[in-house]
């Protein structure tokens, strides 16, 4: 009988009140994602999306818990139902894309996987909704990603020499459509919240993610030697160092750089005719 009065009590504690209204449930799920508790935050999210007339926001809302989580699989598909929304905002869509991207750009792998992030980040930076914050945002993150993704192109084409070529840019595949799986994933930036209570208006959207930490490119699209966000140099010692996933990314990208000049160096040295317009295969 303990138990059976224990489980009533969790149940109890799990359901929002009767009295509660969709945008009060939103509003304590935004105060606790502000406070800190993701938890709460996903749990009232979660009631949310069984009671609210916009699933589209809470479903943003909830990607960003997801990707402070660092769920970015989970946060990704969240944004994709965003996205799916036939309601969706044009001012919360290019968010969406942006978010979307940007998990795309986090959870990395695949040149397939970099080549969607890629078409998700222009449109947020083609998009006339976007402001210029978040434009500059998703072009730092859009050109790490096309850093990547042709690393990614040339790892695969020496795993699978007879293989096609893979497209030469992105922009001229169809874009990703929203592809929903088991969970969605996403987080956006706050509105102003209502009047001078402090409490977050329903309609706000927690804090979107912040670019990736990595090297910023400068004009020309290489790397800034010197800057705080540069990836370290690695050092010529016996002892193991351990780097981040993004340090490990910007120190191979260096020596993909530097093998790369190299080829060209002994391409003009061999033939002295040879452009390095020119390409090669």
């Amino acid at each position: 009988m303990g138990l059976v009065a224990c489980a009533c009590c969790l149940l109890a504690a799990a359901a929002p009140l009767v009295d509660d209204s969709p945008d009060d449930v939103i509003r304590r799920a935004n105060a606790a994602f502000l406070a800190g508790d993701r938890d709460e935050a996903n749990r009232l999210y979660t009631v949310a999306e069984e009671l609210t007339a916009d699933p589209g926001l809470v479903a943003f809302n909830q990607a960003a818990v997801l990707f402070q989580k660092g769920e970015f699989r989970d946060a990704e598909v969240h944004y994709a139902r965003t996205l799916d929304d036939p309601a969706c905002p044009p001012e919360r869509a290019v968010k969406a894309w942006y978010n979307r991207g940007t998990c795309l750009l986090r959870r990395g792998g695949a040149a397939s996987v970099y080549r969607s992030a890629i078409a998700c980040l222009e449109r947020c930076v083609d998009s006339s909704v976007a402001d210029e914050p978040l434009k500059a945002d998703a072009r730092h993150n859009l050109e790490i990603a096309k850093t990547l993704w042709n690393e990614a192109r040339k790892a695969d084409s020496k795993e699978r020499p007879n293989s096609p070529p893979p497209p030469e840019d992105p922009r001229n595949d169809e874009q990703p459509k929203p592809q929903p799986t088991d969970t969605e994933p996403q987080p956006k930036s706050p509105e102003p919240g209502n009047g001078n209570t402090g409490e977050p208006n329903p309609k706000t959207v927690p804090q979107p993610p912040q670019p990736v930490p990595m090297p910023n490119p400068n004009p020309n699209g290489n790397p800034t030697q010197g800057t705080p966000g540069a990836a370290p140099q690695l050092n010529n010692e016996d002892a193991v160092q351990q780097l981040s996933p993004e340090d490990t990314r910007a120190h191979l990208r260096r020596v993909a750089e530097r093998l790369e000049k190299d080829r060209r160096d002994l391409l003009r040295t061999l033939y002295p005719q040879y452009k390095p317009g020119t390409r090669d295969w």
